[in-house]
């Protein structure tokens, strides 16, 4: 299995949506008061030529065999202009999402590897990310990678 790790281009658009659909359908049934399925495309072309054009986004995917079959997106992240906190840029991870048949090729570590050195380029030396409590794979995962817990989000249904 050869796996090539690339920025996004507008041909990957179909591809990515293929991907898209099988992350959503996840938080979907974990979360159907917040998810629904759409009726469309799960991410709108403009979406992704914007992931795709914009200096402070990032969107990569991976090949295997020259199909894709996995993303990771991340952008520049700036703090609010708020007295009590630090200025700073980090990187949010907004995701990365492999399909289930290529999970456990290492793939995601890849995707990983290229968001931080697009970090690194970028000179910022912070990533940051949030993972639904239903998904237990990402935050093991994000847990070997060396990521620590910063906060945790918590709800009240009524």
């Amino acid at each position: 299995m050869e796996i090539k790790i690339r920025d996004a281009v507008i041909s990957d658009y179909e591809s990515l949506c293929e991907v898209y659909v099988e992350l959503d359908e996840q938080h979907r049934m974990n979360h159907p008061e917040l998810f629904i399925k759409p009726e469309d495309y799960a991410r709108a072309k403009d979406y992704i030529l914007e992931s795709i054009n914009d200096s402070n986004k990032a969107l990569f995917v991976a090949d295997v065999d020259s199909i894709v079959v996995a993303f990771a997106e991340c952008y520049i992240q700036k703090s609010s202009n708020f007295p009590v906190i630090k200025k700073r840029e980090w990187i949010q991870l907004d995701g990365i999402a492999v399909k289930g048949e290529y999970q456990n090729h290492n793939i995601g570590s890849l995707l990983l590897n290229k968001v931080v050195e697009w970090a690194k380029s970028k000179e910022i030396n912070r990533i940051e990310l949030k993972v639904y409590a239903f998904n237990s794979k990402a935050e093991d995962f994000y847990s070997r990678k060396g990521f620590k817990e910063l906060s945790k989000a918590l709800y009240l249904n009524l």
